[in-house]
């Protein structure tokens, strides 16, 4: 395993780095809003998607595993080269993550304390409308390709990947008592994305995460061996 950032293992310093980011969080921030208006965003667009087909074919419905495979190869491609590497114009998506939000949330101490704290852990509330923009090139590419419906649902499949993303990233962090963390799915994909938490492995290992599809293809899946005599 790679060594850690240097003081990020010390818990007082980490404390300390905690207590000045939720202080520095503006008054007026609203965690439920900041969760709830990105999300009706992409659930809006995937609903007027879905609203718009027209005399669907079996065959336009394979734009749905297709969409989503590319979504989870995207996911890992970004948190592996924009989120933990600082690249220009990407820095403050880097900022954010790597020496913010992996500082303060280690695998052993996933958990938000307070609401506030989703600020830390959810996308930029502009993100989901970001990554909207940035498919309906692709979206209009395959309208004139392949046909309205396969542009639909290409789009509706890319919004509602990125509003799972959304929720099952705060669903790792919430506190393991709290009942959606105690769902049995949740439970073992946080296992996935905790073992990212450490210091030691960010750089290396479990990008992916919603599912770890293109951690497996990539080769990048990584879990602790099992226990000699297990």
């Amino acid at each position: 395993m790679d060594d850690a950032p240097e003081g990020w293992l010390d818990p007082a310093r980490r404390e300390a780095f905690r207590a000045r980011c939720v202080e520095e969080i503006p008054e007026g921030y609203s965690p439920l809003g900041h969760l709830a208006i990105p999300s009706l965003t992409g659930l809006g667009v995937a609903a007027a998607c879905v609203a718009s087909l027209r005399g669907l074919e079996p065959l336009e419905l394979l734009a749905v595993p297709a969409m989503y495979l590319l979504s989870n190869a995207t996911e890992w491609r970004a948190h592996k080269d924009l989120l933990h590497r600082r690249r220009w114009p990407f820095q403050v998506l880097y900022d954010r993550h790597t020496p913010t939000h992996h500082r303060i949330y280690h695998t052993e101490d996933m958990a938000v304390r307070s609401r506030r704290e989703w600020r830390l852990v959810l996308l930029p509330a502009y993100g989901v409308a970001l990554i909207a923009l940035g498919t309906f090139p692709l979206a209009f590419g395959l309208s004139r390709w392949l046909g309205r419906n396969v542009a639909a649902l290409t789009l509706a499949t890319g919004m509602l990947y990125v509003v799972s993303y959304e929720w099952l990233h705060l669903a790792y962090h919430l506190p393991e008592e709290h009942p959606v963390a105690r769902i049995g799915l949740v439970k073992r994909l946080r296992q996935h994305h905790a073992r990212h938490h450490d210091p030691r492995l960010m750089q290396r290992w479990n990008f992916n995460v919603t599912v770890p599809l293109w951690d497996l293809v990539r080769g990048t899946f990584w879990r602790p061996p099992p226990s000699v005599g297990a």
